[in-house]
């Protein structure tokens, strides 16, 4: 069994316009349930030398926003220290063997391609059309491994898109043919990231994800992400092969919405 943890980066619902955040991500981190205690445990010793008091809040987490801009726990802390907290949190992922499976969106691209496809007054969440893509691939990373074992989804707690969530993997778990999510078990799990770890761990893997796109895309890169960036792709795994069999089944979905 693996567990499959999934976070966003640069969610702004469906104002697909927004100038600071131009990029939608969603990053999977899969994990084999039996590196789960020990990638857990290895997260709290990198607290624990770090931010010693880190325990004493309640709740605390470790957000990729915060720590980029030197916010909430971090604040005060120079930019050196947040790197390199950052940098070794995503060794401990390395080092329990994680694999990190992301699909970005380029926003003003992506509301073009809607009324284009759609028309106007139809507006899809990003999520939920990189959920569909990502599942697929998470899917084919699976049936990859020997014995091709089975997966399950535990989500950050995102009551705008939990249940489109929950019926894309309903419906794509009952799929025929190249769609079907033939590795994932029951339902997604939907859960306060606060009391996760990993998922939060997934947070700072996704924010990086979503910089190294940006970069990619001709957006302005900050050195803060170098090594983010550098770690999080040498644990990526790629494959869009399912990619356009998955766009145009979100396109029958919706135009059979919309009439």
């Amino acid at each position: 069994m693996y567990l499959v943890y999934l976070d966003e980066s640069g969610n702004s619902g469906v104002n697909l316009n927004d100038s600071q955040q131009p990029v939608f991500s969603l990053c999977a981190m899969i994990v084999d349930e039996a590196k789960w205690h020990s990638l857990e445990s290895g997260l709290k010793r990198v607290l624990d030398e770090r931010i010693p008091t880190w325990r004493t809040f309640v709740p605390f987490e470790v957000h990729g926003s915060d720590l980029r801009r030197g916010a909430g726990h971090f604040d005060g802390m120079s930019p050196d220290n947040r790197i390199n907290f950052r940098d070794a949190w995503m060794k401990i992922g390395q080092e329990n063997g994680v694999r990190l499976v992301v699909r970005s969106i380029h926003k003003k691209m992506y509301a073009q391609w809607l009324v284009k496809t759609f028309g106007h007054g139809i507006v899809i969440n990003p999520h939920i059309a990189a959920f569909a893509l990502l599942s697929r691939c998470v899917d084919n990373y699976l049936k990859s491994l020997p014995g091709s074992p089975l997966g399950m989804f535990i989500c950050d707690d995102n009551k705008e898109v939990a249940a489109d969530v929950e019926k894309s993997i309903g419906v794509l778990r009952i799929s025929e043919g190249v769609l079907r999510l033939s590795q994932v078990i029951e339902k997604g799990f939907f859960i306060d990231s606060t009391k996760s770890l990993p998922l939060q761990l997934c947070d700072l893997f996704a924010l990086s994800l979503r910089k190294s796109t940006e970069r990619e895309w001709g957006f302005s890169p900050k050195s803060f992400d170098d090594s983010g960036i550098a770690l999080a792709k040498a644990s990526l795994f790629h494959d869009n092969k399912d990619d356009q069999d998955v766009l145009t089944w979100l396109t029958a979905q919706n135009m059979s919405a919309k009439k």
